[in-house]
């Protein structure tokens, strides 16, 4: 077969009697000494030094071990001798679903460290990776292995080139690799700092949503004056009457007494409504007077832990309060507007607006609109505007 030219110097052969596998060009330079050393012994003499061995298609094998191998190399063994290598990267992509794919195997030179591979994968997660699920997970994780290197595929790249036995043989005799240069420490750096504010976001997210923080109504007219209020409310105590004037004090105390006995009086015939007890129960008011409108504040204790429908009705008999604190305080009057904002210990629940009602009824509460959620406060903005600010809007 050698003779005829169907072998390759890097084939590998094995001969009865022997479990080792090499190279042909070393078997049969092997096989070459041996047949030489049984010539010379038989024929008694050296051969003569004029003469010169006629060529023939095995003659390629008295060409050293090394000169062979050269000759018989591929490019990509003499870059991973030289000590280069087969790196993997990945990156991911996201339409609604996200999709992560591994990337073939790029060749890293000697000297390199892989950066740009690293560098161009990332941006593709980075850039397109962000829009579906679980998209953000997969970009942090893409770029964290981008980041490290990829991963060394050189063996198995190899072995399907040019077979496992020379792939081993080319992995064993490369060179050490480029460590990590500054660029890809900075990537690596990148991702750390991409890392922490992501989970300070999400911090910062959950916060937000306890908090209700997230959908802030826009500021407008009003809100300067209402958040002094609101701070007011939320520094209190528990039970604490507070209000610009005294008579602001005196309603909201008769305010708070009045929902107080309304309350009362739901817990005892309904005591899956009650969200707080009954026994020391204590709502913190604030109330603020101007000639053509009132505004009540109130923090319930507990309200957060109340159904959807407990908190309408808790809000409802807070409504029913305003009316019978204004009549018992001889402060109401037809077309007096009147705003109550009903809030727990963390967020605004809802915002009611209306006009006084002397005689209270089902089918006539005054009550002109409401809003839910903790936006809701915004629809008091308006209500805490001075009445001098307004009289210069009518005179303008």
């Amino acid at each position: 077969m050698a003779s005829a030219g169907e072998l390759r110097a890097g084939d590998l052969v094995c001969y009865e009697g022997t479990q080792n596998w090499e190279p042909v060009s070393r078997f049969l330079e092997h096989l070459h000494k041996r047949t030489d050393a049984v010539d010379e012994a038989n024929a008694g003499t050296a051969a003569s030094p004029d003469s010169a061995p006629s060529p023939t298609k095995t003659s390629f094998l008295r060409r050293s071990i090394a000169e062979m191998d050269e000759a018989t190399m591929t490019e990509a063994e003499r870059e991973v001798i030289a000590g280069g290598r087969y790196l993997l990267f990945e990156h991911c992509w996201s339409l609604l679903v996200s999709f992560k794919r591994t990337a073939p195997p790029v060749l890293v030179r000697a000297g390199d460290d892989g950066f740009g591979a690293a560098l161009k994968h990332s941006l593709i997660s980075l850039c397109f990776g962000w829009w579906g699920f679980p998209g953000p997970v997969w970009v942090f994780t893409t770029m964290r292995h981008n980041a490290r290197g990829g991963r060394d595929a050189t063996l198995e790249t190899l072995t399907r080139q040019i077979g496992h036995a020379r792939a081993a043989s080319a992995c064993a005799r490369r060179k050490a690799s480029a460590p990590p240069g500054a660029m890809l420490r900075g990537l690596g750096l990148m991702m750390a700092g991409l890392s922490l504010a992501l989970w300070l976001g999400i911090g910062w997210l959950g916060w937000a949503i306890a908090q209700g923080k997230i959908g802030e109504p826009a500021r407008g007219p009003g809100a300067a004056e209402f958040e002094t209020a609101d701070q007011k409310i939320t520094a209190a105590q528990d039970g604490k009457m507070l209000g610009g004037t005294l008579k602001a004090v005196e309603l909201a105390h008769a305010f708070s007494q009045k929902l107080f006995d309304v309350y009362l009086t739901e817990a005892r015939a309904r005591p899956e409504a009650a969200v707080a007890g009954t026994n020391g129960l204590a709502f913190t008011t604030f109330c603020q007077v101007h000639e053509d409108r009132v505004i009540f504040l109130v923090r319930i204790p507990g309200l957060q832990k109340a159904s959807s429908t407990g908190r309408l009705r808790l809000a409802d008999l807070a409504w029913q309060a305003t009316s019978a604190a204004l009549t018992e305080q001889k402060a109401g009057f037809t077309g007096l507007r009147v705003a109550l904002g009903v809030r727990s210990a963390g967020k605004y629940d809802q915002a009611i607006v209306g006009r006084y009602v002397r005689d209270f009824e089902a089918n006539n509460t005054g009550l002109k609109s409401r809003a839910t959620g903790p936006s809701s406060k915004a629809k008091l903005y308006p209500l805490f505007v001075p009445v001098a600010q307004l009289d210069s809007w009518k005179d303008d």
